[in-house]
């Protein structure tokens, strides 16, 4: 499995094989909240691919690792990138060159404490103390990990418009569309945790979009009277996962009838030690 790209708010690297070994057999992949990249990343290539997100900064740094040249500017100014507390607060300074905007993202996610720190100020990660290695160490590994990263975006569609038209564009009877927007705000803590975020309302318009596709469909959240409402028939399987500060959660996975129909064995998938299938 590659590693996450980012350090991101609501990302799904360990979640990743759980949320894949739910995908029914497709030809089409639609990420229309693709954040870091998690489960894109993780999963079998398939014919075609799309990967979209509004954050303007996300979107450039997926558009320099596909670039050849670019992408090889990018692991060289990362090598030369000190672990400094200098650099870290640097990189929250606008810029209009790609390669350096991209550059000052991936030191934003890495530097900083939790998974929001490439939209907010943290802190610097300044842990010498830490078992199993430390964020210094993570960092000078970091630069080695992205010729893997650009290998697998090959052949990726890359956009950065609202999910729900990039969705139309692509739907169709063998498209699976995987959805994971922001977590419905009544299900988590207070405080502004993405760059754009979703009222209640806005998850009630996703959910009439996501009806009407013909593709299959899987939506990430926690649990929450909103969800049941808009996917009362939908089947839903659940697991325990850890938030930021090991904050014991509920992630959920919302698969439509086109998911369950195509997903081959789906009942061993849903009686599994970390998950539960729920009606």
């Amino acid at each position: 499995m590659i590693n996450p790209v980012l350090r991101w708010h609501g990302g799904k690297a360990r979640l990743a094989p759980w949320i894949i070994s739910h995908f029914p057999a497709h030809r089409v992949y639609v990420e229309p909240y693709g954040g870091a990249g998690s489960v894109l990343l993780s999963k079998p290539r398939a014919y075609a691919e799309v990967y979209n997100d509004l954050d303007g900064d996300v979107v450039t740094l997926f558009h320099i690792l596909r670039t050849p040249g670019a992408a090889e500017r990018l692991e060289e100014a990362l090598r030369l990138t000190p672990f400094a507390r200098t650099e870290y607060l640097a990189a929250y300074e606008p810029c209009g060159d790609p390669v350096e905007r991209a550059r000052r993202l991936i030191v934003r996610s890495m530097m900083g404490h939790g998974s929001n720190s490439p939209h907010s100020i943290t802190g610097f990660r300044a842990d010498t103390r830490r078992d199993g290695g430390t964020p210094v160490r993570d960092w000078a590994r970091y630069p080695d990990r992205l010729p893997e990263i650009v290998d697998r975006l090959r052949g990726v569609v890359i956009e950065n418009r609202p999910a729900i038209a990039v969705m139309g564009a692509h739907d169709g009877e063998q498209t699976l569309h995987y959805v994971d927007p922001p977590y419905v705000p009544s299900t988590r803590g207070r405080g502004r945790d993405y760059a754009f975020e979703m009222t209640e309302e806005d998850h009630a318009d996703l959910a009439d979009c996501l009806h009407r596709l013909r593709g299959m469909v899987v939506v990430s959240g926690y649990p929450s009277p909103l969800y049941e409402r808009l996917y009362p028939k939908w089947e839903r399987v659940e697991r325990r996962a850890y938030a930021d500060g090991a904050r014991q959660r509920v992630e959920c996975l919302w698969l439509n009838p086109a998911a369950c129909h195509r997903r081959p064995t789906a009942d061993l998938f849903c009686q599994t030690d970390d998950g539960e299938c729920v009606a």
